[in-house]
């Protein structure tokens, strides 16, 4: 795929002007913050408001990237954007019933030897980090359950299909909260998700991850989430998933030089139910 363009928002594309590649890529570079420089080329992003049918504004993400490529295992002489690879992750997780963001448009270009990618979605209007989130003190302790366990039935869920996030943290979970305490969640940063066939190995690098790098959960709280996401394994595999899951916290903590978040995952090594 070298273009995508959403069935929904083509005509409103249309009605800015953003009719191919070269009229994304000059748009102005108010970068939400600055491009990252690695790979051998560079990726940025930054927003930019539109008007939809209705007169309302229309705000989208639009990502920018050159020469920022990887190379797959079914392909590996051929390089594609990382941005190719995020969309086609989109796509999948919107298969499976995953909520993840709604892409408006793709492409892709050589010029002058470099390879050049757009990605632009609809933009995540007033949804919050997770981080951010469960730092105010308003949160209801049963809404920050309820949300720990819509992450850990989706992250179940990418799981049972072999899917890894990569990357997973508090950082990359959008949540929306509405007045009647109901709320959506939306799972980010999808480049570096991939399929591996060791479904074990997939649930633990993705659940260790989530805890140490979501430092407003409470020790009760990470019960809590494997709690939920183990609720349907037997005793044995729950007992075999959180020893596991206890050993790569303390390695992936001590290979960076520091001592681990969580002595103990409280009490999870007990749960049975």
């Amino acid at each position: 795929m070298s273009q995508f363009i959403s069935h929904r928002y083509g005509h409103l594309l249309k009605n800015h002007a953003f009719n191919n590649f070269q009229d994304f890529w000059s748009l102005p570079e108010n970068w939400v913050e600055e491009p990252n420089s690695r790979r051998g080329g560079w990726s940025g992003a930054s927003f930019h408001t539109l008007c939809d049918d209705n007169g309302e504004s229309f705000s989208i993400f639009v990502k920018r990237q050159e020469n920022h490529n990887y190379f797959s295992l079914g392909n590996p002489c051929q390089a594609r954007p990382t941005f190719f690879r995020e969309l086609t992750n989109i796509c999948l997780l919107e298969q499976i019933g995953v909520p993840s963001v709604e892409p408006v448009y793709y492409g892709e270009r050589f010029l002058n030897g470099r390879l050049q990618a757009i990605l632009a979605t609809v933009a995540l209007d007033n949804y919050r980090g997770l981080n951010s989130l469960f730092t105010m003190p308003s949160m209801k302790e049963s809404i920050r359950k309820e949300i720990l366990h819509r992450i850990a039935d989706a992250l179940r869920l990418m799981h049972s299909r072999y899917l890894r996030h990569g990357s997973m943290s508090g950082e990359h979970v959008m949540v929306k909260l509405h007045e009647d305490d109901s709320f959506d969640i939306r799972i980010l940063d999808l480049e570096k998700m991939r399929r591996s066939w060791h479904r074990l190995y997939v649930s633990i690098r993705d659940i260790e991850r989530f805890i140490r790098h979501t430092p407003t959960l409470n020790k009760i709280e990470h019960t809590e989430f494997i709690s939920h996401y183990v609720r349907n394994f037997s005793p044995i595999q729950q007992k075999l998933f959180v020893k596991l899951t206890n050993q790569c916290i303390f390695k992936r903590s001590y290979s960076k030089g520091h001592a681990p978040p969580l002595i103990h995952l409280g009490g999870l090594d007990e749960v049975t139910k």
